[in-house]
């Protein structure tokens, strides 16, 4: 007969192995992301963990459950999520997304399986526990090292996967240094418990020492300020529980330095970090560049998408605060570079569900929040009262705390939240060892309907964590594979490989609007491909081009009937419509029309939609169509450069030089690194006979690109007619140097020199 302890091991490894491989793990190649891999692992040793650990309480016939509320508070998150779901419509990208988001019913799930299962296993096995930690920092060193070998030998990649502004493998900046403060508060907390006992000390020590290096270069005044304020409540807790032991509050420097050295050290990083990193070699100085929504940005979403009872009470629906963004982003953001960034989170984890989810899942959020901070409380109540073997718990208590304020006020990775999960569970596991929670047996091979429900309690939650893992291991393989066929085309151009592995995510994820899109790209390659190559009067070609179409359409119908409310399915449909409009195949003008409107209803801040649609009715020959769609473009973004840029091109061919010179004028003030831009600008300004202006804008072209030919041409002629006759014939001979035997030019250079002017002949454009 089968024994339920084989089980018990395995799910007592999986959640050990997926603590300590949450900080280094990573796939080394291209094509496999770091968040990719680490939610990847999350979700499969999750679901192995709770397989396991329910067939091993279906043989026994008994659950050791912690009677601890914030296990009952977690609980209200995923169903949070699971009631917003079924209120927005059950779409694919609110139950699992692409398998990264945390934003999602999915993953809201296996944040709750991890904060379940380590307080089941680890109230259970307590040796568990403390290997899992040990396998945390384990991981921890190896994480730190790839880090200091990067500082050291920066050349290193590891397949492409650290990241030359991060050098890690856990996350941006941001990300690292939050779980940098991470392991200096729980190490440094667990000092003189039995998990530092022997060698290991010098393991916890070495890490949370390179950790507090790290974080010093890394100057994040945030995490600094979490880390002091986490080391003050922990010094302030040990000295409380010395004078319950000792009977009066005495100072030992040897125990108690750490936490007086670490609080010095962040002081003075908050005073001075900025000062240190600027003195810092280049080599090791950090430059981070993170942009996200701020507190007023995420409050002015919310109050413009919860406006309806539905939306109010159960949100926008997961994972969407993207298309809230687009059609609510204030109009300034338009003004600066973030202009076309899609926002997919606010200014955190929490404040974006109060979006998503509405007051349910902020509700429950609150609720989970302040359970976990009450039951931390009364640990270190316990530990200033000098309660044995309290101090590892309150260790705990604080890290937890730590965590769960980045997630309020920063947007963490799948990784950090799953360690915030995990931290809480195994905190509510060692407040059982402690007598604090007490442990509640259910016999599920009872009579009644109590049994009964307890039985089905347990069983829908281990598959409710299996099928979430197989959904988000699902989304994640048809994401890695697009990713691959992206790899394969840039390296190789074969766009039949591309296609198949596109294929092949779609067979293993239909609902994927991605993969589509990319169908859709990777099939206008190949239409262009066989135009060029076919023969229009071979049958089996003008087949292979017709299968190829209706290929290509269909992903881009696709694309829109898995995700309507997306704009950039629907950019991507009109793009495929507008090629081919520009074949005349009869009524691809009016479906890429529609298809742009329909963006621009999507998301009606953007000026995309509206500076496409222009090109499209040029397509058509409708100029002043194009100029009214450019004119709203501007509109909404008074600095889109493209958009002056294509009006100045409309305006010239109505030979209106005036209004053709002012939008290349802005053009080229709005795109001052243009080429293009300043040739442009020089080139209507020589037609409209300004030559001292086309002479300023063409040399600026030239300043950027010194070979440019067709700017050096029209420089030349203005120069002539401004009667700068040796700077005219010296670029002239420049550019018969540049690109010999041109007749035009020769012909430029022998009037120069008779003491004529060269014939105005317009200079081709690139």
């Amino acid at each position: 007969m089968i024994s339920g302890v084989l089980f018990d091991r395995i799910s007592q490894w999986s959640m050990i192995l997926l603590i300590g491989l949450l900080p280094i793990f990573f796939v080394p190649v291209l094509w496999v992301t770091v968040v990719q891999a680490k939610s990847a692992l999350v979700a499969v040793l999750l679901a192995i963990a709770a397989l396991s650990w329910l067939v091993a309480r279906l043989i026994e016939g008994n659950v050791r459950i912690p009677a601890s509320l914030v296990l009952l508070a977690g609980l209200l998150v995923p169903v949070a999520y699971a009631l917003s779901v079924a209120v927005s419509g059950l779409a694919q990208i609110s139950i699992v997304g692409t398998g990264v988001e945390q934003d999602t019913l999915a993953f809201a799930c296996m944040l709750y399986a991890a904060l379940a299962l380590s307080a089941l296993i680890f109230s259970s096995a307590p040796r568990a526990g403390i290997f899992a930690v040990r396998g945390l920092y384990i991981g921890a060193f190896l994480l730190l090292c790839i880090k200091v070998v990067y500082l050291i030998v920066p050349s290193i990649s590891l397949g492409s996967i650290i990241i030359p502004q991060t050098g890690n493998i856990f996350g941006n900046w941001h990300e690292f240094a939050i779980v940098l403060g991470f392991f200096i508060v729980l190490g440094l907390g667990l000092r003189q418990s039995e998990h530092t006992l022997g060698v290991w000390k010098y393991l916890f020590y070495a890490v949370s020492l390179v950790s507090a290096s790290l974080l010093f270069i890394a100057n994040f005044s945030d995490v600094w300020i979490a880390v002091g304020l986490a080391s003050l409540a922990a010094l302030t807790f040990e000295l409380l529980e010395s004078r319950a032991w000792e009977g009066h509050l005495t100072f030992p420097w040897r125990t108690r330095g750490l936490w007086i050295a670490l609080i010095a050290l962040a002081l003075f990083s908050i005073v001075f970090g900025t000062f240190v990193n600027n003195v810092l070699p280049a080599r090791i100085r950090i430059a981070n560049y993170e942009v996200r929504p701020s507190w007023q940005g995420t409050i002015a979403i919310s109050e413009l998408a919860l406006t309806r009872p539905a939306t109010l009470f159960f949100g926008v629906g997961p994972n969407t605060f993207g298309r809230e963004w687009g059609l609510y982003k204030p109009a300034s953001v338009n003004q600066t570079d973030f202009w076309d960034t899609n926002f997919n989170t606010g200014v955190g984890a929490v404040p974006t569900s109060f979006v998503t989810t509405g007051i349910i899942g902020i509700l429950a959020w609150l609720f989970f929040a302040g359970v976990l901070i009450y039951l931390a409380v009364r640990v270190l109540i316990r530990q200033a009262k000098g309660v044995p073997r309290v101090s590892a718990v309150s260790a705990f208590a604080i890290a937890s705390g730590y965590l769960l304020a980045f997630h309020v006020l920063y947007v963490p990775g799948p990784a950090l939240s799953t360690l915030l999960f995990v931290c809480a569970g195994t905190l509510v596991a060692y407040t059982t060892h402690i007598g604090l929670t007490h442990i509640r047996n259910l016999n599920i091979r009872g009579e009644g309907w109590m049994s009964a429900w307890q039985t089905a309690g347990v069983v829908v939650f281990g598959l409710a964590v299996l099928v979430a893992g197989f959904g988000i291991s699902r989304a994640i393989l048809a994401e890695v594979l697009l990713n691959r066929s992206v790899v394969v085309y840039n390296q190789s151009k074969d766009v039949q490989a591309a296609s198949r592995l596109i294929a092949q995510a779609l067979f293993i994820n239909s609902s994927s609007a991605r993969a589509n899109r990319t169908g859709v790209e990777l099939g206008l390659l190949e239409l262009r491909e066989l135009s060029a190559k076919s023969d229009p009067k071979d049958e089996a070609a003008r087949a292979q081009l017709q299968v190829t179409l209706e290929k290509t359409i269909q992903h881009g119908l696709n694309a829109v009937a898995i995700n309507g409310d997306d704009y950039q399915n629907w950019l991507e449909l009109a793009g495929l419509y507008q090629e081919l409009a520009g074949a005349k195949v009869a009524g691809a003008y009016e479906n890429a029309r529609a298809a742009y409107e329909r963006a621009r209803a999507e998301n009606p801040s953007s000026p995309i939609p509206l500076f496409r649609l222009a090109q499209l009715e040029l397509l058509e020959g409708h100029t002043d169509l194009a100029l009214q769609d450019l004119a709203l473009a501007v509109e909404l973004k008074t600095d889109f450069a493209a958009a002056y840029y294509a009006a100045s091109q409309i305006y010239a061919s109505q030979n209106n030089l005036k209004d053709a010179l002012s939008a290349a004028a802005r053009a080229a003030q709005y795109a001052s690194n243009d080429t293009l831009a300043w040739y442009n600008a020089g080139s209507i300004a020589y037609a409209a006979k300004d030559y001292t202006n086309a002479v300023v804008a063409l040399e600026k072209a030239l300043a950027l690109e010194p070979n440019y030919a067709n700017a050096s041409y029209v420089l030349g002629l203005s120069y002539a007619q401004l009667g700068r006759t040796a700077d005219a014939l010296k670029i002239f001979e420049a550019l018969n140097t540049l690109n010999p035997n041109q007749q035009v030019v020769q012909q430029a250079i022998a009037d120069l020199r008779t003491g004529k002017k060269p014939p105005p002949a317009p200079a081709k454009k690139n």
